[in-house]
């Protein structure tokens, strides 16, 4: 009866011892994961430091700055192209402008002289105007001469005589007017029932400087005269505006210049 008692006991015992062998394996597994763990964690460390160490990442550095470059040169190569598009859209806006420009100049007419720089000898009769514009004269150096060449400028004529004494005494405010105002109203002096040698004298010795000329009987009544001195104010487009018998001072030159002509 023993003997069977035994038989049953031997499994069991070795259940237990193999269940105590789980158990005490479990608790090691258990004390000593983390230790494995930082184990494996510190070889690997050790591992990347030799790396380093040994220049296995300066490829990896290398590329970085090849790219950084890259990148640079790329902003580089856009800031210029940029920079070309920007001067060509430039170009583009002032190109038109400067077309235009250069049409306007070509096609807008060239402004009229001042009226000092007209020299009536440079024009001749010009059928297609009237009024005054219509008339011709001869100045004093016998030289062909039309009233045309005024068009366009405010003009005072003075007719004198070297044997009319107020005419004589008015010359020298003529030539003040011009010198001050020559450049907005051209003035003109013409003989009447004058010798030719006589009203030469008389311009050299009243220092005048503005154009002069011979009226050979016709143009003094055309303007209006009536007596000696005679001033006349003609319009820019040669209409008579006034007619003044009588000598005329600085005063009253510039006075009816500014009320007809708008000085």
């Amino acid at each position: 009866m023993a003997a069977p008692s035994q038989a049953r006991e031997l499994p069991e015992t070795k259940s237990r011892f193999a269940g105590l062998a789980r158990s005490r394996a479990g608790r090691f597994v258990q004390d000593q994961w983390r230790g494995i763990l930082f184990g494996l964690f510190g070889a690997y460390a050790v591992g990347a430091a030799v790396f380093l160490l040994a220049g296995g990442a300066q490829p990896a550095m290398t590329s970085l700055v090849a790219m950084e470059a890259e990148v640079e040169s790329g902003e580089a190569g856009d800031d210029a192209e940029g920079a070309s598009g920007d001067n060509a859209a430039v170009l583009d806006v002032v190109a038109p402008d400067a077309t235009k420009a250069a049409s306007t100049a070509a096609t807008t007419p060239e402004s009229p002289p001042a009226c000092s720089d007209i020299n009536p000898v440079d024009h001749g009769v010009n059928p297609g105007l009237t009024g005054v514009h219509a008339l011709e004269f001869v100045t004093l150096d016998e030289q062909p001469a039309a009233f045309a060449g005024y068009e366009g400028c405010p003009l005072i004529v003075n007719f004198f005589a070297s044997w009319c004494v107020p005419c004589v005494t008015e010359m020298p405010d003529f030539e003040r007017f011009w010198n001050t105002h020559g450049t907005q109203v051209a003035v003109l002096g013409l003989a009447a029932n004058d010798r030719l040698e006589d009203a030469i004298a008389t311009v050299a010795e009243r220092g005048v400087t503005y154009p002069t000329g011979l009226d050979e009987g016709e143009l003094f009544i055309d303007f209006g005269g009536l007596g000696m001195p005679t001033t006349v104010f003609v319009s820019p487009e040669g209409q008579i505006l006034e007619t003044h018998s009588g000598l005329l001072t600085l005063e009253d030159i510039t006075t009816r210049a500014e009320e007809h002509f708008g000085l």
